[in-house]
């Protein structure tokens, strides 16, 4: 009875399929990601970014040369020296765990804003490249395991993600 549902379920799925007449291919996070407009979010993004990942990188570089010290002059400290550094190394290292969790969360939540702000755009320039070029149904290119590359739109999607102001 269940496998008669799923077959059931597979076949209102096919249908619109063996009826349609021109079928295409997006892929959608190509066509945001290669747009201009993301490029452009890259590059700010990164300025915005760079100062916080060269204090991770210097608090990173901290940490290493004194790793480095602690070994070198390890044999002479008395216990409680070594005990001292390696305290200090301690709270560096989740100094640098928790800045670097700040960074990543905050880079995510500006990332997934700016991709909310180019979705709309890419739903528009699919249907717009779907109605001109005539297709019937438009699909995520992950769900063809084959596809003549003259069915997928992802360009001509891109370039009129581009165009759009």
């Amino acid at each position: 009875m269940k496998s008669l549902r799923l077959a059931f379920v597979a076949l209102m799925f096919l249908a619109p399929l063996a009826q349609a007449q021109k079928v295409a291919v997006i892929d959608s996070e190509m066509a945001v990601l290669q747009s201009d407009a993301a490029k452009k979010y890259a590059q700010d993004a990164e300025k915005l970014f760079a100062p916080r990942i060269t204090q991770l990188q210097s608090l990173q570089a901290d940490l290493k040369a004194m790793e480095q010290k602690l070994q070198k002059d390890g044999p002479t400290l008395t216990e409680s020296q070594r005990d001292s550094r390696q305290l200090e190394m301690k709270r560096k290292v989740e100094d640098l765990r928790l800045q670097d969790r700040q960074l990543r969360e905050d880079k995510g939540r500006s990332d997934q804003a700016e991709l909310g702000k180019l979705r709309p755009k890419l739903e528009k320039a699919i249907e717009e490249v779907s109605k001109e070029q005539n297709y019937d149904l438009v699909l995520e290119r992950g769900a063809a395991r084959f596809v003549k590359p003259e069915f997928d739109i992802t360009r001509k999607v891109i370039e009129r993600i581009n165009k759009m102001k």
